[in-house]
């Protein structure tokens, strides 16, 4: 079994992302994933030789070159796994984790292939349940070492070395447009926006909640609103805008022929290393402090705030539950809890679950834990119903997943959160909070516009520099 053909050079995460930049420019089908903070890799692909995607059949095909084939089954993630399972090559030690794969997104209405939910929403964006890319030849940044990695499938016929000084050449040609630090000031407001529900209509959702709670039905349901805009500046130079001010840990931008994806999430779903399975549940939040007094003193806020340590823990014993179904007995543990992570707007308390994965099974391992319990509540199944029946809208890409699954069966998903997906001209951004009994409905409409404010100062920051343009 042969390793994937490759050569480094030294590039720093800024060299990289600009090289991606230009060289991505003029094509149709590119993805990026990348590692804003305490992360190990990006990766890119540009020009995929095989783009999968999920219909209702199964698993559609649609090669470089034109052809097309179908594979048939009920889930399309266990087809994409044995699609990508005829490129399996040996790993090389050495080199960074993603070795090849599929990189891609995975909508929340995946679920929908494996858990009979009602269909009350109106499902207006058309996402498809999967979608990703396999490519010949890709890059991989290891962010520690910032040594860039250029790689290619064995008999790809590829000049690596012509790759490499594309790239090269490409970090010096790339615009660079954004401060790091630096976001545009915007107002998050009903007024100021599209909304899928208006404050006083949430506010009675969380109303409604609060009853099915009362009931015993649920014991915590996330709910969410869709906020949306026209974009005059292209949904990369938004991405470029979000990466400079609010680096996250599982950004991503992917750009298909009917829609792109500017992703700043903070969130994994499942990370996969030879046995091991993670997950980083995220649940309580605070907004950041115009001063170090202040932030301190939110932090404090938050970390002693029973309403908010009681939800987190109850979204770790979800998690620890889902990881029971699909690792070895005895090996779920939590080996860190209630730690307080960061970010340009919002601070979160934040945990770490692991265990030993008892099957290799990629569509089993993440069916167990799709979506994740800190975006729909607990129990999961009927906190799904009830959003449903909520929700006026189906949720799309919003609280489903993008990352990479490998040709050696590791992989890793984020959650997608903070996400903005592009369609017809059109940005969707959806964000939600976590509702409990002693939940205030006008604050949890409050706290689900600031979520998306990052996006939204991206958006304005990349139509200004357009508007600078001209």
């Amino acid at each position: 079994m042969e390793t994937a053909a490759y050569t480094s050079v030294s590039m720093t995460r800024d060299e990289f992302f600009y090289s991606y930049k230009q060289l991505a420019a003029k094509k149709e089908r590119h993805i990026l994933l990348e590692s804003g903070r305490g992360g190990e890799m990006c990766i890119a692909g540009i020009d995929p030789i095989a783009t999968a995607k999920a219909v209702s059949e199964g698993l559609h095909i649609e090669w470089k070159d034109g052809t097309e084939e179908l594979r048939k089954g009920e889930d399309p993630l266990t087809l994409l796994h044995e699609f990508i399972s005829r490129y399996e090559l040996r790993m090389d030690e050495e080199l960074p984790a993603f070795q090849g794969g599929a990189i891609g997104m995975i909508s929340y209405d995946y679920v929908r292939r494996y858990e009979t939910l009602p269909a009350l929403a109106d499902e207006d964006l058309l996402t498809p349940d999967i979608y990703f890319y396999v490519f010949d030849r890709w890059a991989v940044l290891d962010v520690n070492t910032e040594t860039a990695y250029f790689m290619a499938l064995p008999d790809a016929g590829v000049s690596l070395a012509g790759m490499e000084l594309e790239w090269l050449e490409a970090a010096k040609l790339a615009a660079r447009q954004f401060s790091a630090g630096k976001a545009a000031d915007v107002s998050v407001s009903e007024e100021e926006l599209e909304v899928s529900v208006t404050g006083g209509q949430f506010e009675e959702m969380v109303r409604d909640v609060q009853r099915f709670i009362e009931l015993g039905d649920v014991v915590q349901v996330n709910l969410s609103v869709r906020q949306s805009k026209p974009l005059r500046a292209t949904s990369l130079s938004m991405y470029e805008a979000l990466r400079s001010f609010n680096p996250s840990p599982y950004m991503a931008y992917m750009a298909a022929p009917d829609f792109e994806v500017v992703s700043g999430s903070p969130e994994l779903l499942l990370k996969k290393r030879g046995g091991e399975l993670s997950t980083r549940p995220i649940g309580g939040t605070r907004k950041r402090g115009t001063t170090e007094a202040e932030d301190a003193g939110l932090q404090e806020e938050l970390v002693s705030d029973t309403k908010e340590k009681g939800e987190h823990k109850m979204l770790v014993d979800l998690e620890c539950k889902d990881f029971e179904q699909i690792c070895l007995p005895g090996t779920v543990e939590v080996d860190e809890f209630m730690v307080v992570e960061k970010y340009s707007h919002v601070m979160h308390l934040v945990s770490n679950v692991r265990g030993t994965a008892a099957t290799e099974d990629v569509g089993t391992i993440i069916r167990g834990v799709f979506p994740g319990g800190s975006i729909t509540g607990d129990p999961k199944l009927r906190t799904m119903e009830i959003i449903e029946q909520l929700e006026p809208t189906r949720r799309g890409l919003y609280t489903g997943s993008m990352g990479w699954i490998g040709f050696n069966r590791d992989m890793e998903l984020n959650i997608t959160i903070r996400t903005a997906f592009i369609q017809d001209g059109m940005v969707h951004i959806q964000a939600g909070a976590g509702l409990v009994p002693d939940s205030v409905p006008a604050a949890e409409y409050e706290e689900s516009l600031n979520k998306a404010k990052a996006l939204w100062q991206a958006k304005e920051m990349a139509e200004q520099a357009m508007g600078q343009l001209h």
